[in-house]
């Protein structure tokens, strides 16, 4: 840095400094800054140079006085604190370190000093240049004037009042030039160009004046960047001229244009451009940080100050070391701290993982934190590039790219030091100017830059230290006054003590002159009798007001008696009012004992009356409070006379024990209860009247009375004791009913059990009798069709007449068998939903199928009523291509078919017969406007989550049952859906039924995640609607499948039928046949024949003769861990009776799963797919 531009720099300073050239024997002050020249405060005239002060002053800045004075590092003068620092080795800095402007400004006059800062030259302000000449030509002023609208400071150049002289110039002889003449300008090669050659470019201009060559002009942008680089080395232009081909509109139509341009490098040092930008640079950061006073400002000023130099100081990064508690100490400026205080970044990331809140200096071995303390120790600032690796990678990222958009390269550690190498108040990393080499003059500016970080960091703690060196001086004066006032209160504490005391006391103290006028009284006095407090102004006599009736004739007798000379004692009330803060005290007087004297002259006259009044208020409070406690002490024991005699005739028995257990008392009654001889109390030995079970219970609650009162002592125990026999032998009875009610419910469940059981098991084998035959008609029908020859025709055609018949009849068999089997469904879905035991089992179908079955159960019931059944999908199954879904058919059956049978019901009297059931799915659980729905009665949890429900869509399929019946009225559909309930009681008379219907609908219903209601108006018909959820599901393969139950005459397949099912099945008549007929699998150890079969499951039917289900199920597991059969057997229990109690029984035997009869064989598939798949 040159010694001109260091003087520009400090003249900029808003305090008052000098510099000092260390190199010339004497000192003297070589340059004064404005500051110092506008306050006159160095002028030094002759008499100056004689002052103590200014000796002493120049004796502490002379850097050849050797002197103790100079090793401080700061200095007051003038009444204000100074402090000095080197700069390049050569020059001593002198400044103020805060704003504080001295008083004795004037106390200087001028002198040689003063004559040698007025006579520092300023910069020659700039020459003309064309955009401030008035301009002849038209043309050119407008092509001037279409230059100055650009706006130049978003460019690399600057704006025009920041142009040098030399920029200025050489834009204007450009412009003044008559050939076309272009200038393209920084690193960024911004176009400016005179008036000929935005004649030669055509419709470019005005368009790419003031852009860049890569966005303006590219026909020439390739060949700049290698042009610039090699004068740049070389100092020479040897551009060759070149021949461009463009395309430029003319007269309004384009023409193929070729101009031979001459490219001429403009090779210059901006060394003048760059001074003055980082000259400019330290003036704004010494101008911002030197108005702040406290660091809290300090350390954002320094970040304000360098954000507009982002080419320089591309990025920063601030750290304090100062304590956060301490701030305004010195010794928080000096010493600094072992922590590091992140105070804000520039052009960073915010937070910035590499840049830590606060840095432990001593115990953090981050890399950043060795920097640090290696700067401190070098005293400079200390450069770390990218490419060393000193520093980790990710301190050069996550920067937001100010100046060029260049990546950060490089980062410098700056200490700010107010006080020289000890003392350490931050650091100030910034990061390097991309584009310029860090030389010389780079660092010397790096240098200037770090020690004005230093000196104005000492300013502030200076100017910290001086304020609270006020603050302590204040401190100080405040305790010294209260020291005084100290004094002075021990002084008047003591003579109010002897006040305190009367006061606290209630003692009441007086003087009274001989006309009656109070001459002195304390507070107590006062607020004894509500005397006025206003002493000079009260009336004579005024206390006499202040007497209680009763005692204002006594009190004057004593008045007279005491201005008679003679002393007296005497007890007086004072009126008061009934104003105690919790309102008991209701007292409107109040008791004092007043002892009086009179109070004489020299010469023995009686002058006044003194005395002092005693509140006994107290003491006669407590002797009436005696008497009335003698008086209740005398009502009590007649109480308790009276009480004796109620105990006596009480049909009670009363008695009172002591703590101990002793008989203290009990009445007549108690004796006759207890059968205990009438003796004295204390011969009475109540424990052998007790039952021995009893006795212990009867201390211990008695012993437990008496611990858990804590608050008193317990002085006896008072019971009562009543004959509760007549209760107890009632509390028997209903214990014995209880039993009764349990055990004909079990009778009962037992009977449901085996009514179901008889019921079912035929039913069971008409269902599978007539699947079996039904199937055997699907294949005589496909035989026909494919083994027939032609030329019987006939015959064939017969046979499928026949079959379709049959088909027919099975179909109705099926049905009938279905609507019957409802009949028992009905009163065991009860029993099954009381006892928590209906369950949803998941079954792959189509469907249309539910239709299907539902129309063939019904046809012939509908046609025997004369009503019309139409059953239909609507389009939305089509739509959501819903084709096979996955849920409970026999459930979903059993609510269509007691909504269908409800509605033939109640249309077959009416006009019109019509009952319509519809389907429809939807992916959400969309409720009809015209139905009420029934709110759930339980929180159901979603059973679609079992895993046997597969991953498929959630979908809902609706039904909905609407009829031409008679309709409902408001309150009929009110009882619908509950249990037992018809709508009228006229009903059951007319239609039959038994009101469960309705409800086991809704049960079944929301157990499938559902919802159902109704809607109808009475005359109009009625309309039933209900959903439920279902997944979307694969189709699944054929199968089929016979098995015997325990009766096999009756339900046994046919054996040509067994290889229609794809399995083998054998059967057992009851549990030991099972068993001989396992030792023949390969599950067994050592089968009893030569060629085993495979065993796969067993259906095991609970009910059968010689050995049962149960017994044989667990005498299979023990064979299997006595290790007989060498595998587990898949077991399936099969059964009529299926409420949860059999079923528990059934797994807890050895069973694996559980089926309940009649079942068909598309329900008992999956349940063996399972098992097997299990292994």
């Amino acid at each position: 840095m040159k010694v001109d531009d260091l003087k520009r720099l400090y003249d900029g300073d808003p305090r008052p400094t000098f510099l000092v050239d260390c190199e010339i024997q004497p000192a003297t002050i070589w340059h004064a800054n404005t500051a110092s020249k506008d306050l006159d405060l160095l002028g030094c005239a002759t008499q100056c140079l004689q002052s103590k002060a200014w000796v002493a002053f120049k004796e502490w800045w002379d850097p050849h006085n050797r002197s103790p004075i100079t090793s401080q590092q700061h200095f007051t003068f003038a009444g204000a604190p100074w402090i000095k620092f080197m700069a390049f080795d050569r020059w001593r800095i002198v400044t103020i370190a805060n704003h504080q402007i001295p008083d004795n400004t004037n106390f200087f006059a001028d002198g040689p000093i003063a004559s040698l800062a007025r006579a520092v030259s300023l910069p020659e302000p700039l020459l003309d240049s064309i955009f401030n000449t008035n301009l002849r030509s038209p043309e050119l002023r407008q092509h001037v004037q279409y230059v100055s609208r650009v706006d130049w400071g978003k460019t690399s150049i600057g704006s025009i009042d920041s142009w040098s002289p030399e920029l200025t110039q050489l834009v204007t002889t450009v412009l003044l030039d008559a050939r076309p003449t272009a200038l393209l300008l920084g690193p960024e090669y911004v176009i400016i160009y005179n008036l000929a050659y935005a004649r030669a470019i055509g419709p470019k201009h005005p368009r790419v004046l003031g852009q860049t060559v890569t966005s303006g002009w590219l026909e020439i942008a390739s060949d700049i960047p290698a042009i610039s680089e090699r004068s740049v080395k070389t100092d020479f232009a040897d551009v060759p001229e070149k021949e461009y081909h463009y395309m430029i509109e003319h007269e309004g139509h384009t023409e193929e244009t070729f101009l031979t341009c001459s490219l001429v490098p403009l090779v210059c040092r901006i060394d003048g451009m760059l001074l003055e930008r980082r000259v400019n640079a330290l003036l704004r950061m010494g101008q911002l940080t030197g108005e702040a006073q406290e660091f809290e400002k300090f350390w954002p000023s320094i970040l304000e100050s360098v954000k507009p130099f982002e080419y320089d100081i591309p990025c920063a990064i601030l750290y304090s070391t100062l304590e956060p508690d301490t701030a305004s100490s010195m010794g928080s400026g000096r010493g600094g701290s072992r922590y590091c205080t992140l105070e804000g970044t520039l052009d960073y990331s915010d937070p910035h993982p590499a840049f830590p809140l606060t840095i432990d200096l001593e115990k953090d071995n981050r890399p950043l934190t060795r920097a640090l303390n290696d700067c401190v120790k070098e005293a400079q600032p200390v450069v770390y590039c990218k490419r060393d690796g000193q520093l980790p990678e990710a301190y050069y990222q996550n920067l937001k790219t100010r100046a060029f958009g260049d990546k950060c390269e490089a980062l410098i550690i700056c200490p700010i030091q107010p006080f020289g190498k000890e003392t350490n108040s931050g650091y100030f990393i910034i990061g390097l100017n991309t584009r310029r080499p860090y030389d010389q003059e780079y660092q010397e500016w790096i240098q200037v830059f770090s020690n004005l970080l230093g000196t104005s960091a000492a300013s502030v703690s200076l100017h910290e230290e001086e304020v609270a060196h006020r603050k302590r001086g204040i401190a100080q004066a405040a305790r010294d006054r209260a020291a005084l006032n100290d004094e002075l209160s021990a002084s008047e504490f003591k003579l109010e003590t002897l006040h305190d005391v009367a006061e606290k006391v209630g003692l009441g103290y007086f003087e009274y002159e001989l006309d009656g006028k109070v001459k002195h009284a304390n507070q107590a006095f006062f607020a004894q009798n509500g005397h006025l407090q206003d002493i000079p102004d009260a009336p004579p006599f005024t206390f006499a007001d202040r007497l209680y009736s009763d005692n204002k004739e006594m009190a004057m007798e004593r008045w007279d008696t005491l201005t008679k000379g003679i002393p007296c004692t005497f007890e007086m009330r004072w009126k008061r009012s009934p104003d105690s803060e919790d309102g008991t005290d209701t007292r409107d007087y109040l008791w004092v004992l007043s002892a009086c004297v009179p109070m004489r002259s020299l010469n023995g006259t009686v002058i006044g009356i003194s005395g002092c009044n005693t509140d006994v208020t107290a003491q006669k409070e407590s002797a009436r409070l005696a008497m009335i406690r003698s008086e209740a002490i005398e009502r009590a024991t007649a109480t308790e006379r009276r009480l004796a005699a109620v105990t006596e005739l009480s049909p009670c028995g009363f008695f009172q024990l002591a703590p101990d257990l002793k008989m203290q008392y009990c009445n007549e009654k108690w004796f006759q209860l207890t059968g205990q001889p009438i003796v004295p109390y204390d011969a009475i030995s109540w424990e052998h009247i007790i039952l021995e079970e009893d006795y212990a219970s009867v201390v211990q609650n008695t012993q437990k009375v008496i611990a858990e009162e804590r608050t008193l002592s317990v002085k006896s125990v008072i019971g009562t004791m009543m004959d509760v026999s007549q209760l107890k032998w009632a509390e028997d009875l209903q214990k014995i009913r209880v039993q009764e009610a349990l055990e004909s419910k079990r009778q009962q469940e037992n009977f449901i059990d085996m009514t179901s059981h008889e019921m079912r098991n035929p039913l069971s084998a008409m269902i599978q009798c007539a699947d079996s035959i039904s199937t055997s008609l699907m294949e005589m029908i496909r035989l026909a069709h494919q083994a027939v020859p032609s030329n019987l025709t006939p015959i064939r055609d017969g046979l499928l007449e026949l079959m379709d018949g049959c088909t027919d009849a099975i179909d109705t068999i099926q049905a009938c068998a279905t609507h019957q089997k409802r009949i028992v469904d009905d009163i065991l879905t009860l029993s099954k939903l009381d006892s928590k035991l209906v369950s949803i089992s998941p079954m792959v179908i189509q469907p249309h199928t539910l239709l299907r079955d539902t129309r063939r159960m019904f046809r012939d019931e509908a046609q025997k009523a004369g009503v019309t059944l139409e059953m239909r999908a609507e389009d939305s199954i089509k739509n959501m291509g819903i084709d096979w879904a996955i849920l409970d058919p026999s459930r979903v059956l059993q609510v269509l078919i007691n909504l269908i049978t409800n509605a033939v019901k109640f249309t077959q009297d009416q006009d019109v017969r019509k009952v319509e059931v519809i389907m429809g799915a939807s992916s959400s659980a969309k409720k009809r406007d015209d139905v009420e729905y029934v709110p759930p009665d339980t929180i159901r949890g979603s059973f679609l989550d079992d895993e046997e429900w597969s991953e498929g869509e959630i979908f809902y399929l609706h039904f909905t049952v609407q009829d031409t019946g008679c309709g409902l009225t408001a309150d009929h559909k009110a009882k619908l859906f509950l249990r037992f309930s018809q709508a009228t009681p006229r009903t059951h008379v007319q239609y039959g039924g038994s009101g469960l219907g309705l409800f086991i609908s809704r049960e079944l219903t929301e157990m499938q995640g559902g919802n159902i209601g109704v809607g109808s108006n009475e005359h109009a018909g009625s309309i039933f609607s209900f959903y439920i959820k279902s997944r979307r599901a694969q189709a699944p393969p054929d199968a089929h499948l016979d098995f015997p139950p325990h009766q096999p005459a009756e339900t046994l397949p046919k054996p040509e039928s067994q290889t229609k099912l794809g399995c083998t099945i054998q059967v057992a008549g009851h549990g030991e046949e099972a068993l001989e007929e396992l030792k023949k699998t390969t599950h067994w150890k050592y089968p009893i024949t030569e060629t085993p079969s495979k065993l796969s499951v067993i259906l095991m039917d609970i009910e059968m003769p010689v050995m049962d289900g149960l017994t044989c199920a667990r005498r299979v597991r023990e064979l299997q861990d006595e290790g007989e059969i060498v595998a587990h057997v898949p077991i399936i229990a099969v059964s009529a009776n299926a409420r949860r109690e059999q079923v528990e029984e059934a797994i807890s035997a050895g069973m694996d799963d559980a089926i309940g009869k009649p079942f068909r064989i598309v329900e008992l598939m999956p349940k063996i797919r399972k098992l097997v798949d299990m292994g």
